[in-house]
């Protein structure tokens, strides 16, 4: 592991918002004007959006519960300027299900296998939100040569349900009597993030690539668990050379559809240049 020198901390931003909406852990989806395709890839149905062309490959994962679609409108626009991969994880949407681990880094792995199956070569600008940033923090920091750069869309920090049980407040995780009421593949998303942590301070840290970090300030849930939230996510940008937190005040968690031009604005501003400048 490589150890970096102290450093001054990350910049902050922030956007301005009224809007307050969904919680930390959602699982609702948008309807896709959009539609998507479903190709085989090692003997699976899975279900991918391929828009756009250019030399930089966009790649979107969702949080969880979400298929694709809440990035059907970032990704649209992006597409405008880079190639762009979405798609919906096993058991989502027209994806197939799958028996294989839904822990972090087999989510990350079939993800590469994926990507290597369609056709996108590395290096990649990776954008994820919720539970699918910390899939994609797994991907930058465990293969940091493929990556050009990091958005992570009001993550859940990995160290979050720790960071929040240490500090005895409520509302940390899901109810029992929730988790009981998923469907099976997102129970077994939920139950295997609690391995992450572990999994993602193996890998290491962030490679040399612009490391974007959206915040969220409205989730629906107490002061003290949001303060906790936005100073984690704070910190997680920290981690890289090249990090910034973008704080959107007063909104909530889905900023890719409450703010899908600010976060089509960031994206943008960390696709790798051509050049031709």
């Amino acid at each position: 592991m490589t150890t970096k020198p102290a450093r001054t901390p990350a910049p902050r931003r922030a956007f301005a918002s009224a809007t307050a909406v969904l919680a930390l852990v959602s699982w609702s989806a948008c309807s896709a004007a959009h539609g998507p395709s479903v190709v085989q890839v090692a003997g699976r149905d899975v279900e991918v959006v391929e828009l756009g062309s250019g030399p930089a490959t966009v790649v979107f994962e969702s949080g969880l519960g979400d298929g694709w679609s809440p990035w059907e409108a970032t990704a649209t626009e992006v597409a405008r300027d880079a190639q762009v991969f979405a798609y919906s994880r096993p058991g989502y949407g027209r994806s197939e299900a799958t028996t294989t681990p839904r822990d972090a880094a087999h989510i990350v792995e079939d993800l590469r296998a994926l990507l290597t199956a369609r056709g996108y070569a590395p290096p990649y600008v990776l954008v994820g939100h919720s539970l699918g940033g910390t899939y994609m923090e797994l991907f930058a920091k465990t293969h940091p040569d493929e990556v050009a750069a990091l958005v992570l869309v009001d993550p859940r920090h990995r160290d979050f349900t720790t960071a929040c049980m240490d500090a005895q407040l409520t509302g940390c995780t899901l109810p029992e009597s929730v988790l009981a009421t998923l469907p099976a593949v997102q129970r077994a998303e939920y139950t295997d993030s609690a391995s992450a942590a572990a999994q993602i301070a193996a890998a290491g840290t962030f490679g040399d690539y612009p490391v974007r970090v959206l915040t969220a300030t409205s989730h629906g849930a107490t002061e003290a668990l949001e303060a906790l939230w936005q100073s984690m996510l704070g910190e997680l940008a920290d981690e890289a050379a090249d990090g910034e937190q973008i704080v959107f005040q007063g909104a909530g968690h889905y900023l890719q559809l409450s703010h899908p031009a600010e976060v089509v604005e960031v994206i943008l501003s960390v696709l790798p240049s051509t050049g031709s400048d």
